[in-house]
């Protein structure tokens, strides 16, 4: 670490906020740090046998790509400065620094909403493989749900004292950390935006789960089907902005198609409170033929279908994957899901932040966002059935993973 860590913060700080155009500078500031964030370098068309292009990618490609130890991926380049934004997005393949031109000592910290899905727990397991690789220093907290707001403020605050060069930020909500962000944004810590989306602008970088685009990909699946629909959305807590993106992006999407929601609702992701909410559902919406929901959701609903003999009635639709609803697509006990091959996120959160600390420039631009597409199992028919494409090493989980909190 740097011995007068203020001054370098504050200078990192300044250069930061000019090159990015995501937080306000000044000229003074930007010529006491002596130098520029270099402008982002355009993302590849083709790189280690990947394509820009996700449906010229085979699997296999993908799975030899995103596992090698200087991994490459196909993203998607966004332009503009909000989460959930319908901004232009630019297709590329996405590689990290090479460990050879990592030169500090670098401090990250990362703060996830909780552990207790397989889905935080790859995300998890992305941040220390990435750690390993750079060789920085890790540190991780979960706040144990969506509903701890002050206990993540808390650890973001702790990140700092802790001398934490950059911070990568799973919010709990879209606002609530918005203030403390800004505060430590102008202190000179690098924080990067992960996975869920805040609406503050003074993050250097955004490395998002794409919600408009796992909503969208299920509204065109089902509407490509043909079928009338009649669906109830689970999504997850009330009042998380990138829910209500997910929904309206469906919305738009099914326009013009048989696609009807007929209500939604909302709670926590634990199995207990969906199961309950889609037991309340059954009883309220009796023409329900589908439902749309998280992968907690899918879960819960498999047994209440079979108990009640709705299993070949009602089709369940999940906007991302767990091991829980992979094995339920391969017995058929579950219809389809979106693939955010999104695991990918924290390992580029983590780059984008060295990429700032180290004066590097960005693959494509400061906000990524992955490629989805829908996974069907058989029992949405032969001819959807393409389980076998999915990469699992981009959506779910080693078996056996357990939460790591310290990479040193």
């Amino acid at each position: 670490m740097a011995t007068n860590l203020p001054r370098r913060r504050a200078l990192l700080a300044a250069a930061v906020a000019c090159s990015l155009g995501l937080a306000a500078c000044s000229q003074e500031g930007s010529r006491a740090a002596g130098r520029d964030q270099p402008s982002p370098q355009p993302a590849p068309a083709q790189v280690a046998g990947l394509f820009a292009d996700p449906a010229k990618n085979t699997p296999d490609a993908l799975r030899t790509a995103v596992t090698k130890k200087d991994w490459a991926v196909p993203v998607q380049v966004i332009d503009c400065a909000s989460p959930g934004c319908d901004g232009h997005r630019t297709p590329g393949v996405y590689t990290p620094l090479p460990k050879d031109q990592i030169k500090g000592d670098w401090t990250v910290c990362a703060l996830l909403p909780h552990v207790k899905d397989p889905y935080w727990l790859g995300q998890n397991e992305a941040l220390v493989a990435e750690a390993k690789r750079t060789g920085v220093h890790l540190q991780v907290y979960e706040a144990g749900g969506y509903t701890e707001v002050g206990k993540q403020l808390d650890q973001l605050s702790n990140c700092v004292a802790k001398g934490a060069d950059a911070v990568l930020i799973g919010a709990v909500s879209n606002e609530a950390l918005n203030p403390k962000i800004e505060e430590i944004a102008d202190q000179g810590v690098v924080v990067i935006d992960t996975v869920n989306g805040v609406t503050s602008k003074k993050v250097h970088g955004r490395a998002l789960f794409d919600y408009c685009t796992l909503g969208g990909s299920l509204a065109k699946y089902l509407k490509a089907q043909g079928d009338p629909v009649n669906g109830v959305w689970f999504p997850g807590p009330s009042g998380v902005g990138s829910l209500e993106q997910l929904m309206s992006c469906f919305k738009d999407q099914a326009k013009g198609s048989d696609i009807r929601v007929l209500g939604t609702k909302y709670g926590d992701t634990g199995k207990d409170t969906q199961l309950n909410l889609v037991e309340n559902a059954l009883g309220a919406y009796p023409g329900m033929d589908y439902v749309l929901g998280s992968a907690t959701t899918a879960d819960a609903a498999y047994g209440v279908l079979k108990e009640r003999g709705l299993s070949r009635k009602v089709r369940t639709a999940s906007y991302y994957f767990t091991p829980d609803v992979y094995a339920l697509l391969k017995s058929g006990d579950a219809t389809c899901a979106s693939a955010g091959n999104d695991l990918i996120l924290s390992r580029i959160a983590m780059d984008m932040a060295l990429r700032v600390l180290e004066n590097k420039p960005f693959v494509g631009g400061p906000y990524i966002g992955t490629n989805a597409q829908v996974i069907c199992g058989p029992a949405a028919g032969a001819k959807a059935d393409n389980l076998s494409e999915l990469v699992q090493e981009l959506n779910l989980p080693s078996a056996g993973f357990r939460p790591v909190f310290n990479v040193r």
